[in-house]
């Protein structure tokens, strides 16, 4: 149990970095003073609290009052959960170290898919170079095959790979076809494949109901719902041409088969 509280309490302190590499990716570097994104006054420390600092302040900057995402919490608090998990997980001690910064960059690879449609190259750089060395790793002393080990990941993603290459990118982001290379590397061919599928399932079961309210009268229903201005004014649609980011989907359902996997837990396939 301290073990778990540690990795859970460590997730939290990750969890706030991770949203610093989400939101400067790109932009900035990732050194320097949080500052408010709508009037830019510098965050005091004490409201960097994980979590806590949000709930303290209403989910409003301390100066300007302006609302702050619920992505910060929300990633906070998912980071947690994960290095949680992987603490109780029934695993040595070297593979729970090992199983942290994966997760994390899985968790900041979907956040970041979600919110700008882009994965960035690096991020899937660092996590293929340590899902593929956990890979290695994970055979030595087992007898099993080096080269099998290392098929997984391009098998993985061939799929993925075929659809982005026949559509010209319309259908699938190369990006994606790159994620799942280190999804296979994580969960083997068999976990890998999988992984792929739910995310198709997970993502029809998102989309399909999105695609639902694309209709002019239950538009017209949401917006006497929903609060927003974005739906109030239509600006916030979702047709057949929207650009759903498959990342998110991808991440989900590989950590779903991955705990399931650290767990022994049967998956319905």
């Amino acid at each position: 149990m301290t073990l778990v509280l540690v990795f859970g309490s460590f997730g939290l302190i990750v969890g706030s970095f991770l949203n610093v590499l989400v939101l400067r990716e790109g932009k900035e570097t990732i050194s320097g003073r949080s500052v408010c994104p709508s009037c830019r006054a510098r965050i005091r420390s004490h409201d960097l609290v994980p979590v806590l600092s949000w709930v303290l302040l209403g989910g409003r900057c301390r100066d300007c009052k302006a609302r702050i995402s619920l992505q910060y919490p929300l990633v906070e608090l998912s980071t947690a959960v994960l290095f949680a998990l992987i603490g109780a997980a029934p695993i040595e001690l070297p593979f729970k170290l090992v199983a942290l910064p994966i997760a994390a960059l899985l968790l900041a690879i979907a956040v970041h898919d979600l919110r700008t449609t882009i994965i960035p190259d690096r991020w899937v750089l660092m996590c293929g170079i340590l899902t593929l060395s956990a890979a290695l790793f994970g055979v030595v002393g087992t007898g099993a095959s080096y080269a099998f080990a290392v098929l997984a990941g391009p098998l993985t993603a061939l799929p993925l790979f075929l659809l982005w290459l026949v559509s010209d990118g319309k259908w699938m982001g190369l990006g994606d076809s790159k994620l799942a290379l280190s999804i296979g590397w994580l969960l083997g061919i068999e976990g890998g494949l999988i992984a792929v599928l739910f995310a198709f399932i997970l993502g029809a079961a998102v989309s399909l109901p999105l695609l639902a309210m694309s209709s002019d009268a239950v538009q017209g229903f949401v917006r006497t719902l929903i609060p927003i201005p974005a739906f109030r004014d239509g600006r916030m649609r979702f047709t057949m041409k929207s650009e759903v980011p498959f990342g998110p989907f991808l991440v989900a359902s590989c950590l779903i088969v991955w705990f399931a996997h650290l767990y022994a837990l049967p998956l319905p396939l």
